[in-house]
């Protein structure tokens, strides 16, 4: 008896089923990449473009992070540049930013004093802000500077301008400082001006570009704006296929059906349904997934999914008196389009339960279901327009509704 699953935990271990469909993590690795080749080699092809550098942006969940992991592998094996990656908080500044490049080429801003020595050797060096940066290997240098607001865009540039090296600046969103936005910007205009190596990739979740540019007028000659958008049901067939394949399992058609009809574009939610199916399978010694293994991987992706989406969508059908909640929410995920008006929702209302709803109520409904701010489930977009606050939750509604 396997008291504590400690055996089921062992054969799935073994399968290395974890590191093949991994919706918690980024894929790093270009062999695990399914799908989104195309993308790659244009995003690759951009950064080695003189005085090209990319934004990449879109809704959260589609695959940002592990684009951009693997377009810096990429440019690793074709070029092998210096490379740098900065995830980035609300705490982060355009000094913490630049940190790892500027020290790279002598500047470290975590110091608060530095001295200098004197020395016969022929000296060339530059000046940057508060301390100098020397070429030569037996000069010190050296100063007292500030770690915040001490760094200008120009003076950066000219500090990593000759610095072969590729920075990818993660989690854009979460600077919260504009002028940092906008520093990050114009250190973009300066390295592209002077024909700098040194390349950029700023990626975040953003429904237009200049969000993360704070709309910086002349950045956008040099600034390759790539709106990532959710996979295709081919992509994410290829997925599920060629993830299978790797690990010697075998999914059938209707269980691929249902996963990518699921996912609703979304390639973490693939990834979450298909590790699931595959464990269960695993589990019971067997290589082909069949449709009850996706039943008992519905149950435990739903307690798998991120925590505030199951609290958005509890908070907004907690009813004790009646289901019309999930079942307005169920109707709205159940549509293939990222918006719709109240009469296509009706029409799902009715398809979904063999019910009607008249106008009137479903705007009672609507005074819980939609607010002004993202405290709610649903936001109006347009008079009569609607769509989910966050989009990923079509797809978590599709799930714990087990809607196959």
């Amino acid at each position: 008896m396997d008291l504590f699953g400690l055996e089921r935990e062992a054969r799935i271990i073994k399968s290395g089923v974890r590191e093949v469909f991994t919706p918690h993590k980024p894929i790093s690795k270009v062999d695990l990449l399914f799908g989104r080749q195309d993308e790659v080699r244009k995003l690759v092809e951009t950064l080695n473009t003189p005085g090209q550098h990319v934004l990449l942006y879109g809704e959260r969940g589609v695959g940002k992070s592990s684009l951009s992991n693997i377009v810096a592998e990429v440019l690793w094996v074709a070029v092998t540049p210096k490379q740098f990656a900065k995830s980035c908080d609300q705490s982060d500044t355009f000094e913490t930013i630049m940190l790892e490049p500027l020290r790279e080429v002598g500047a470290d801003l975590t110091l608060t004093e530095m001295t200098e020595r004197s020395s016969n050797a022929r000296q060339t060096g530059f000046k940057l802000n508060a301390f100098d940066i020397a070429k030569e290997r037996n000069r010190e240098l050296v100063a007292t500077y500030k770690t915040v607001g001490s760094l200008s865009p120009s003076s950066v540039a000219v500090a990593i301008r000759d610095l072969r090296g590729f920075l990818v600046i993660d989690e854009a969103d979460a600077i919260t400082d504009p002028n940092d936005r906008r520093k990050i910007a114009e250190l973009i205009k300066h390295l592209s001006d002077s024909g700098s190596p040194f390349k950029l990739m700023v990626v975040g979740i953003a429904e237009t570009g200049s969000e993360l540019t704070a709309a910086h007028p002349s950045v956008q000659r040099c600034l390759k704006e790539t709106k990532l958008a959710r996979m295709t049901d081919t992509e994410l067939r290829q997925i599920v296929v060629s993830g299978a394949e790797k690990l010697k399992l075998k999914f059938t058609q209707p269980v691929i059906n249902s996963i990518v009809r699921l996912s609703a574009g979304y390639p973490h939610f693939t990834h979450l349904l298909a590790l699931k199916c595959a464990e269960e399978a695993i589990n019971e010694r067997r290589k082909e997934i069949q449709p009850h293994h996706l039943i008992d991987a519905l149950k435990l992706a739903t307690a798998d999914a991120e925590g505030t989406l199951k609290r958005i969508y509890d908070d907004a059908t907690r009813s004790h008196v009646s289901t019309a909640y999930r079942d307005i929410l169920m109707a709205a995920a159940s549509l293939s389009t990222e918006e719709f008006s109240a009469s296509d929702l009706r029409g799902a209302y009715e398809r979904t339960t063999g019910h009607s709803i008249t106008q009137g109520s479903l705007n009672n409904y609507f005074t819980r279901l939609i607010s002004k701010d993202e405290s709610a489930i649903l936001r109006r977009t347009a008079q009569g327009v609607y769509r989910f606050q966050d989009p990923r939750m079509s797809s978590y509604i599709r799930i714990v509704n087990q809607m196959v």
